[in-house]
């Protein structure tokens, strides 16, 4: 490796920390619509149970997500001369976003998780309701590290249009297409006095760093 001087070590920026980054779930409609289905069911006697988890009580008991990547398609083998090529075809911005939430003593988390589901298919019914009603929008952002400027722009800004008009420190990714499609729970010890945690991934059909929409803003 070669040697630097101190100078220009000096003059990089501070790292980004882990607890720079935060993400927002939008509760419209997906995850109003699995609340309110939760506690409908919950009414019925057989069943009793209507805790459910706000997408705010989501992002507090997460304890760790994933970053959204991008990824390049190709073309199939060119030999050319001898030599092997591939092309570049198209840019592949969906995925999988993952994430781990601590489940609450009533079951909140799984219950709401499973509810948002059941609208996609439910099995007792076989009712599988149109995508409008569960796919929802997240928001991935890189928190700046300059407090007093993000400070005093929502207070002079507060729908925060500044960022995508002047600009920001930080960074913000809008995912589309956005609802859970698989959630598991580790295993269970019996004498351990650990959180019970839930792996949640959710299916992103694309992302992009700024919204598409005026109606996207309502997702913050």
């Amino acid at each position: 490796m070669a040697l630097h001087s101190l100078n220009s070590i000096r003059n990089l920026q501070d790292p980004l920390k882990q607890f720079q980054v935060n993400f927002t779930i939008s509760m419209t409609p997906a995850l109003l619509l699995a609340i309110a289905q939760q506690k409908a069911t919950g009414l019925n006697p057989l069943s009793g149970n209507m805790s459910t988890v706000t997408a705010k009580e989501l992002e507090l008991r997460c304890t760790s997500f994933s970053y959204p990547g991008s990824r390049i398609s190709q073309t199939n083998d060119l030999v050319i001369a001898g030599f092997r090529r591939k092309l570049a075809t198209i840019q592949n911005k969906s995925g999988v976003w993952e994430c781990k939430v601590t489940e609450d003593q009533n079951g909140g988390v799984l219950n709401t998780i499973q509810s948002w589901i059941d609208l996609m298919h439910n099995p007792f019914t076989g009712l599988r309701l149109p995508s409008v009603l569960y796919v929802t929008t997240c928001v991935v952002d890189i928190i700046s590290a300059d407090t007093k400027r993000d400070i005093a722009q929502k207070i002079t800004d507060p729908l925060g249009l500044g960022k995508f008009m002047y600009g920001n420190k930080g960074r913000t990714l809008w995912l589309k297409g956005f609802y859970p499609i698989e959630y598991t729970v580790g295993s269970i010890g019996a004498s351990e006095s650990g959180p019970v945690e839930v792996t949640i991934k959710f299916n992103y059909d694309w992302w992009t760093e700024t919204p598409t929409g005026l109606a996207a803003l309502g997702a913050l």
